[in-house]
């Protein structure tokens, strides 16, 4: 499967601008919730948090500290043992969908 490269990390985060960004947990981190090197990113209240896909397409968890701040020091892969992780394939699945759908609609903009 042909794999399109991600751009880099566009937030305005000191330690990932401008990189292709892989850790997520990196102390000092002040990303937004998503940037350009995240394929798609879930707001879940719900479970106050957010889901997103990294670069290759795990599902990551990052828990809410208050709106628009986000605590990246707690931010994990949902894997198994991970509270959620039954709900890992269907909503990593969905996500991926979505994000492909959407790159292939952008020709129309």
């Amino acid at each position: 499967m042909y794999r399109t490269p991600r751009p880099a990390c566009d937030c305005n985060c000191s330690i990932h601008r401008g990189l292709p960004r892989s850790v997520y947990d990196a102390a000092g981190c002040q990303c937004l919730t998503s940037c350009a090197s995240q394929p798609m990113t879930l707001l879940a209240p719900q479970i106050k948090g957010a889901l997103f896909l990294d670069r290759d397409t795990t599902l990551w968890f990052v828990p809410t500290l208050q709106p628009e701040h986000w605590d990246w020091r707690c931010a994990t892969p949902v894997t198994d043992g991970h509270p959620i992780a039954d709900a890992d394939t269907l909503v990593s699945t969905l996500l991926a969908e979505v994000d492909a759908r959407l790159r292939a609609f952008t020709h129309c903009l």
